[in-house]
């Protein structure tokens, strides 16, 4: 039987978003991007919400972000 693993940067109160509805809080340092990474390489399978597939879908097509680090470009590959 397959794992069922949860995972999604939420504040303490349960939101993704700030009261104006920017994502930008949750945005890792480096090193929280290669634990991400690590914890992440594993997934067989993402299943996103309709409004989450829109934030994840720039890792498709991840030379158009501005400022990339090797660790986003690893996360890239993973998701």
């Amino acid at each position: 039987m397959a794992k069922l693993i949860y995972f999604m940067p939420t504040s303490l109160d349960g939101y993704i978003a700030d009261e104006t509805g920017n994502p930008d809080w949750s945005a890792p340092d480096q090193e929280a991007f290669a634990f991400i990474n690590d914890l992440c390489r594993p997934i067989g399978m993402y299943l996103y919400g309709r409004k989450m597939y829109g934030t994840m879908a720039v890792w498709e097509t991840p030379e158009v972000i501005p400022g990339r680090t090797p660790a986003m470009l690893d996360f890239a590959r993973i998701s």
